[in-house]
Order: C-alpha cells, then sequence, then structure tokens
C-alpha cells in the first residue's frame, strides 16, 4: 500500500520503531557472502525479500486465487476465453506444464531465502528483542511456504538448511506427516518470539504478528485433522488456537462486510478484520509492486478510469443459491436476500459491454461476476491493467468459522460457543448491527384485482429509513412484490398501502434479532453441512475454496455434482469441472524436477 515506496528510504532507527511497510526491498544478493547479513538492516532486507515472494505472480500476485483456487463450486472461468489460455485453470495441467513447475519453484524459492536468513540470525550485532521478531517472522514464512507446499504437492523434500541454489534438492521426498510437524515446529516457535508483535501496535496488516500465527496454525491444524492425514487430535489444537485469536482482544468483525473490500481498494487498513495480508502497491510503473489478479477477475470493464478487468471468471449458480430468503410465504416473492453478501460477491453487472465506461446489468448468476474486489473504488491513480489492492490471506470471520467447525468435531455436537462464533457471522451478513430489524416479506391474498400495477407505501414501525416496494400484477392480478429497499430498524411490522389504502390481508414482517441464527438443536453432521455452505458464503473466492473441499474429502464429489448442476442451470462454464479426476487431490510433480532429482517421486495418477 502506500507506504511500501518508502522502504528504500527507512532507517534502521524507523524500523525498530514502527516497520513501517515490508516489500519492495531484496537483498541484494541470496547467496552466502561473507559480508552479508552482517546488520540488521541487512537481515531485514533479507526478511523482505522472504514476504516479497509471496507477491509474485506464481503465489499470490495472480495464480493462488486465480488459477490454482479459483474454479470450485464458488467460480468458474468464462467460456470466452480461447480454449487454449489457462489450461493449467481447468484442471488440464500434467507434469510438465510450465507454470505448475514455476509454482513449485516459488514456494522452494521463498523457503530457501528463508534458510539463509534463518542460517545468519544470529551474525550481527543488534537489539535481541529485533532479532527475535525477524527470527519469528521468517520461521513462520517458512512454515507457510512448506503448509502451501504440503497442501498443493503432499510429501515434498523437506529442506531447512541452505542450499546452493532452488534447484539443488537431491533429497528424497519427506513424509508427509513429517514436513506438517516441522510446519508446526516453526509457527509455534514464530508464535513465542512474537509475543510483543500485535497488529494494534502495527497498525497495518502486512506483517506477521503474534495472532497471525495463531489463526494459520488453527488452519494448518484443521488441514491436519482432515484428509489425507486425518489427525483428528488436531481439530482440539485448531480450536485452541482459533480461541487464541478470538480471546486476544486485537480483533473484531467489521459491521459491514462491503467496507471490508472497500477499504482494501482504498489502500485502508482494516486490522480488526483483517489480520495479515500480502501487500501491493501502485499500478506496475517505477518502484511499485502491484497484482494481476484483481485486473483478471472481477467486474468486467474495459475502461481505465474505472479499473480495467477483464473478468475471466464468473460466480456459479450454485453459490448464487446459497444465499437463500429466510423462508419466504408461498405468496410472496422477494427479490432481494436478507444475505447482504450475495449481491456484493456476486455483481450483476460489467461495464463497457454496450459502451465504454456504460454500466451493463446481468441477470444469469452463473454469468455474473467476483465482485468482492472492486477496482471502481481504488484511489490510486492513473488506473493501469495492474492493482494495489492487498491479497488478504486471513480474516477474523475466518476464524470464528474455523473455531467453530473445530468445537463442533471436538465435542460431537454444536456447542453454545460454536453457535455463537457461527452466528456472528451471519449476524453480520445479515446487517443486523448496521441495519436492525428490517422488512422482511409482504403478505397478501390470492386474487386481488387491479388493472395496473397500483403504488406501493410502507408506513410506521419506528424505521430510521422507511422499506420501499412495488407491485407485480399479471393477467389483472396482483401476483407479488418486489422488495426494493428493506430500510433499517424497525421496532414493529409496518403498515403496507395501495394506491394510499390499507387492504386487508396485504401485510408487513419483519425480522427478528435472532432470525440470521443457526437453528439451535442441529445434529453434528448438520452443523458441519451449515460451516461447509458458510465458508462459501463467506470466504468465496478469497483462495480456501479448494483446501477446504480437499479436507473435508468432497472435492472430486462436488465438482462431479457441479458439472451437472451448472449445466442443467443453462451455464456453459462447466470445462474445469468436467475434468476433475482423483488423482487431483494433489498437482503433479514437475517432471523437470523428477529429471533433477532422481529420488523424487510422482503423485498418484500423473
Amino acid at each position: 500500500m502506500k507506504l511500501k515506496s518508502l522502504i528504500t528510504i527507512i532507517s534502521i532507527a524507523s524500523l525498530s520503531v514502527s516497520c513501517t511497510k515490508i516489500l519492495d526491498t531484496e537483498p541484494t544478493n541470496f547467496t552466502l557472502e561473507k559480508n552479508y547479513y552482517s546488520t540488521e538492516e541487512e537481515l531485514q532486507n533479507g526478511l523482505n525479500g522472504v514476504y516479497d515472494n509471496l507477491g509474485s505472480n506464481e503465489l499470490y500476485g495472480r495464480d493462488m486465487l486465480y488459477a490454482y483456487n479459483a474454479q470450485t463450486d464458488e467460480a468458474a472461468f468464462n467460456i470466452w476465453l480461447s480454449s487454449g489460455a489457462l489450461a493449467y485453470a481447468y484442471y488440464e495441467y500434467n507434469a510438465s506444464t510450465p507454470e505448475i513447475r514455476a509454482f513449485w519453484t516459488a514456494l522452494y524459492r521463498g523457503i530457501y531465502r528463508a534458510n539463509l536468513l534463518l542460517a545468519n540470525i544470529d551474525k550481527p550485532a543488534m537489539n535481541e528483542e529485533r532479532r527475535k521478531i525477524i527470527k519469528g517472522e521468517a520461521l513462520f514464512l517458512r512454515g507457510y511456504h512448506y503448509f502451501l507446499l504440503a497442501s498443493n504437492f503432499g510429501a515434498v523434500p523437506l529442506i531447512i538448511e541452505p542450499t546452493k541454489s532452488v534447484t539443488d534438492v537431491s533429497i528424497a521426498r519427506t513424509p508427509l506427516k513429517e514436513v506438517y510437524e516441522q510446519i508446526l515446529l516453526d509457527m509455534t516457535t514464530a508464535e513465542s518470539l512474537l509475543e510483543k508483535q500485535t497488529v494494534t501496535k502495527l497498525g497495518y496488516s502486512g506483517k506477521v504478528t503474534k495472532t497471525a500465527v495463531q489463526g494459520i496454525l488453527a488452519r494448518v491444524c484443521l488441514q491436519m485433522a482432515g484428509e489425507p492425514l486425518k489427525d483428528r487430535s488436531k481439530y482440539n489444537d485448531a480450536k485452541n488456537w482459533a480461541y487464541k485469536v478470538i480471546t486476544s482482544g486485537e480483533h473484531a468483525l467489521n459491521k459491514d462486510y462491503t467496507d471490508i473490500f472497500i477499504k482494501l481498494a482504498k489502500d485502508e487498513y482494516d486490522v480488526k478484520e483483517s489480520i495479515w495480508e500480502i501487500e501491493f502497491y501502485g499500478n506496475g510503473t517505477g518502484t511499485s509492486e502491484a497484482n494481476n489478479f484483481n485486473t483478471l477477475a472481477g467486474i468486467r470493464a474495459s475502461d481505465l478510469n474505472i479499473g480495467y478487468n477483464s473478468g475471466r471468471i464468473s460466480t456459479t449458480q450454485t453459490l448464487f443459491n446459497l444465499y437463500s430468503v429466510v423462508d419466504p410465504a408461498s405468496t410472496a416473492v422477494i427479490r432481494p436476500t436478507l444475505d447482504l453478501r450475495r449481491d456484493w460477491n456476486c455483481a450483476n453487472y460489467e461495464y463497457g459491454l454496450t459502451a465504454v465506461g456504460v454500466k451493463t446489468t446481468i441477470t444469469r448468476p452463473y454469468s455474473m461476476y467476483m465482485g468482492k474486489w472492486r477496482r471502481e473504488y481504488e484511489t490510486f491513480t492513473p488506473k493501469t491493467k495492474l492493482s494495489p489492492i492487498n491479497t488478504t490471506i486471513l480474516r477474523y470471520a475466518d476464524v470464528l468459522l474455523m473455531y467453530a467447525e473445530a468445537a463442533n468435531e471436538v465435542e460431537g455436537q454444536p456447542t453454545d460457543s460454536a453457535y455463537t462464533a457461527v452466528n456472528l457471522v451471519r449476524k453480520r451478513a445479515y446487517g443486523k448491527e448496521l441495519n436492525g430489524n428490517v422488512l422482511k416479506e409482504i403478505k397478501f391474498p390470492a386474487g386481488l384485482a387491479y388493472s395496473t400495477a397500483p403504488t406501493v407505501t410502507i408506513e410506521g414501525g419506528g424505521a430510521t429509513t422507511a422499506a420501499s416496494a412495488t407491485a407485480i400484477i399479471a393477467s389483472n392480478r396482483l401476483t407479488g412484490f418486489t422488495i426494493t429497499s428493506r430500510g433499517k430498524f424497525y421496532q414493529s411490522e409496518p403498515t403496507v398501502k395501495l394506491n394510499g389504502v390499507a387492504v386487508t390481508g396485504v401485510t408487513a414482517t419483519i425480522t427478528s434479532l435472532t432470525d440470521a441464527d443457526l437453528p439451535l438443536g442441529m445434529s453434528k453432521s448438520d452443523f458441519f453441512n451449515a460451516i461447509v455452505d458458510e465458508r462459501a458464503r463467506e470466504l468465496c473466492f478469497e483462495g480456501y475454496r479448494r483446501m477446504d473441499l480437499l479436507r473435508w474429502n468432497l472435492f472430486v464429489e462436488k465438482m462431479d455434482d457441479l458439472f451437472y448442476y451448472e449445466k442443467a442451470a443453462g451455464s456453459p462454464n462447466t470445462r474445469a469441472f468436467a475434468n476433475v479426476r482423483p488423482k487431483h487431490i494433489y498437482m503433479p510433480i514437475p517432471s523437470t524436477e523428477l529429471i533433477l532429482n532422481r529420488k523424487l517421486t510422482q503423485n498418484p495418477g500423473w
């Protein structure tokens, strides 16, 4: 974000006080020269290089959210992409696919940089508290790179000492359990070393903090508890790590879901909700480091002033349908959903279809765009075909949902605290703090005759903002209402008038403070299924879904079902879903690595 461009002129003194921003500076040389890593500044530069790796195109600058995790039950690449483009994003990759090797190499590049730094961590004379923090961040980042490797490739060579180059990996694959044990060791050690590094003190989310480590440890433990390790003892560990974040006092939900992502576009931090972000800045010119992802996946726009986006990914009908209206009466037609996340995440418009800069409405859900990150809110100018929007790796809502899932597994049933955690996320989704009770539906008796649609007015109820609606007429009969605004903070049911007159049987109902909550008395399996859906509603497109489905052992099944469901709904965007096979649980080990390292073996099916 804004301060990243200042990295090259930050003094060592300012680093010890604020650690303002941490990208855009790589070590001049990553080799073990005797004169490098001899000062605190050089250690910090080395750490910056490890952070910087995560922003590369092979990782969070593009492919992590775009190619490798976009095509699930949440989203799909648009059919109008040329058939040969991005085959690796359609699960059509193989061991020789260059992008798969680039992904593998990028992850080991980050590990290589972290290993060099850690091998020299005690070299310079410096403030010991600063040394602890740098070491803690480096250990965590190495563990995180290994977590991405293990999640995507399974058992991999475990290298925790410096090597001469990123291709010098002449060792066999380490059993997956041992890889995860090293990840846990790196991260738990980091957690203790970062005792004094909090996001509240920093004021921004671009550096690893104590609660960031705790939240990612919860994610790692959930992955270990599921497929393929199935170490169920890790559910309790996941619960405990998530609980540490919840009780830290550092984090809380933003009451407005959309504001999280508008802040990202505006280069503003929300350190209460957004726990850890990968930093980007500028428009790709000069010293900036912008990303590709937010110009490839988002609301399609050809106008640079709005924010260019090729709109290559659409939402699925499946995701759209998850945001359902709560129990509408059979006689009511309710267009909006009570879940405010739907119309933000599933953007029903694009720019430039009819003319440059002209907004065009989209009506089919499977043609809507990923609306979570909207370039029209960006404040950095001039806008180009690169974006400054940070990539959020961990949000507080994710921590709450991880806690709820783990508690359900540990106790064998949903606990009160598990209900509380997931309901906090759902209440925010329904705008309870933002809007209070709102208009839920308008009921009416059958057979009301109108030759033209009557004017609808909604009065009373003590609202701070009144609701509004329009009537739907067919064959000279009232057939329903379209609620155009639900109003805010109703205290009681308002009165509905048609052409200024209250009509018998035409009544309004409002929501309650608890109608966003999951129903009490759910079984363990029902609560788990609710979590599966809630994670999609809340976290869609943020890069978690494929890993979630894999650890739940639902990936192949869901993708197979998705192919038929989306096709039946009329979606043409089903190419990727038809390709998924059991072998796609892991990516193939790159063939070039198998040649360079004869001790490596290939994943099953490849």
